[in-house]
């Protein structure tokens, strides 16, 4: 230690220069000659001493919770922390892997008048919580968990009559064939969580500060290399409605639930560098997971006959998907252990059954007891947030 070393010469040079006055007491008394002062020094009264003498202030070290030894021990430790936990608020968008599959045509023209890709979800908002520890000088965990909210899509199209819905179904339901206007919308929930195991490699950078002890002001870079295992459920709801006549207005809706859960391991990496209050950090993670998938369908009636055209119907599936996520983040250092953080997020998810895709207008004894997994999603957007390192 610096500190150590300090005392030791101090404690040397005291050394020398007792026995430099000894040797020249020694020579005095030899020739004859003598020395005022070593002479008087000889014969000044011995004092008598009362208890401890007292300590100088070199000869302890600084307390545990000293701001300097703080200081050097953030100098000396890289990274200068074993704990972190952030929290982020999300802002993405979303665009929807699910084909343009006609929702309402226009039968005076037959061409389509909505789509499914009129349903694209607005800006959702969401949040990301993780925290995180290291536990030995190359090892660490963390857990976190992300949740995307508020995604609601909504298309509507009006005619004078002359709506109707896909065939078959739209040419066997009364108001499914001559409608004057019609709405579809569209709401969406997604769920992740993981657990990570990860082993870090850090060095740092040097350079002025205002703590005695030490010149070193920590500039710390870190590369983590992670795998672990991640849980998405990804739920949805699409609802589908055309209204005819004007009085009395007849109503006939069409709803259907769907739901992707993803399990499987992922692997990733995550850098960051640190330059005194400044950071940069980012991450990319992949999985590859096994899906179970579900869809279920609410009954379809004619409200002109009533006739219930079709009974509530579900199916379920299995297959693989991948999670694949990017992010960029940059850090200003408030205090020695709060930031704040802003960024920018990428999220893919593949053979997903996007509620939309569920519908069936087909008009047989199989119609509705299918399931389409071969939607995705890729969501975008910002991340704002707070951290704490301790």
């Amino acid at each position: 230690m610096i500190m150590g070393s300090a005392y030791r010469q101090a404690w040397s040079v005291a050394g020398l220069a007792l026995f430099s006055v000894y040797g020249l007491a020694g020579l005095s008394q030899a020739d004859g000659t003598g020395s005022p002062l070593l002479d008087e020094a000889a014969e000044a009264p011995a004092v008598a001493v009362d208890g401890p003498l007292p300590v100088d202030s070199l000869d302890t070290l600084p307390a545990a919770d000293d701001p300097c030894m703080a200081e050097l021990r953030r100098c000396c430790c890289c990274p200068s922390w074993t704990h972190y936990a952030i929290f982020d608020l999300l802002f993405l968008q979303r665009n929807n892997q699910a084909g343009n599959q006609p929702l309402v045509y226009n039968s005076d023209t037959n061409t389509p008048v909505m789509t499914v890709q009129d349903l694209y979800p607005s800006t959702a908002t969401g949040m990301r919580l993780f925290y995180g520890e290291l536990f030995t000088d190359s090892l660490g965990w963390e857990a976190g968990y992300t949740g995307i909210y508020g995604m609601f899509g909504e298309a509507t199209a009006t005619g004078n009559g002359n709506l109707e819905a896909p065939p078959q179904l739209g040419q066997v339901v009364g108001t499914l064939n001559t409608a004057n206007a019609a709405t579809a919308t569209y709401w969406s929930t997604l769920n992740m969580a993981e657990f990570n195991v990860f082993r870090y490699d850090c060095c740092e950078e040097c350079g002025p500060t205002w703590c005695p002890l030490t010149n070193c002001k920590r500039n710390c870079h870190c590369i983590n290399w992670m795998a672990g295992f991640v849980w998405a459920g990804l739920n949805e709801q699409a609802n589908y409605t055309m209204s005819c006549c004007e009085d009395p207005v007849e109503t006939s809706s069409y709803s259907v639930r769907s739901g992707t859960n993803y399990y499987g391991g992922q692997i990733g990496m995550r850098g960051r560098r640190e330059w005194q209050r400044w950071a940069v950090e980012g991450w990319w993670k992949t999985a590859l997971c096994g899906t179970n998938s579900y869809q279920s369908a609410g009954p379809i009636t004619d409200s002109v006959s009533p006739f219930q055209v079709r009974d509530p119907k579900s199916a379920t599936a299995a297959g693989v998907g991948f999670i694949g996520s990017l992010n960029g983040t940059l850090i200003y250092r408030l205090t020695q252990y709060w930031g704040v953080r802003a960024g920018y997020n990428l999220y893919w998810l593949t053979n997903s059954a996007l509620a939309p895709t569920q519908l069936d207008f087909s008009d047989t004894a199989a119609s509705g007891t299918g399931i389409n997994d071969n939607g995705g999603i890729f969501l975008h957007g910002a991340n704002l947030g707070v951290e704490r390192r301790w």
